[in-house]
């Protein structure tokens, strides 16, 4: 298992996604443009529950970000996790 990190997420600049979601790590964070980076409400929600976020953390998450906040989530993904989103191609 990695470290604790924590997930910003904002709204899309791109018009048929509705959030960016960005990994924001100890010294830097990683800005990813591409799409599998980019998310639907659903879509967020099953991504951040699969980096092992908690279901009450996520649905608190949703509601702020409704109404245009950007917010930060704490995740603590397994190495299985970021093995899957290191195989999927990029944009």
């Amino acid at each position: 298992m990695i470290a604790k990190c924590r997930i910003r997420v904002q709204p899309s600049d791109r018009r048929t996604f509705e959030y960016k979601a960005t990994f924001v790590f100890t010294d830097y964070s990683v800005n990813p443009i591409a799409s599998q980076y980019l998310y639907g409400n659903g879509d967020l929600a099953v991504f951040l529950e699969d980096l092992g976020a908690p279901a009450a953390a996520i649905l608190d998450l949703l509601g702020k970000i409704a109404r245009g906040a950007i917010e930060e989530i704490s995740v603590t993904p397994t190495d299985e996790a970021m093995e899957v989103l290191s195989r999927r191609p990029s944009a």
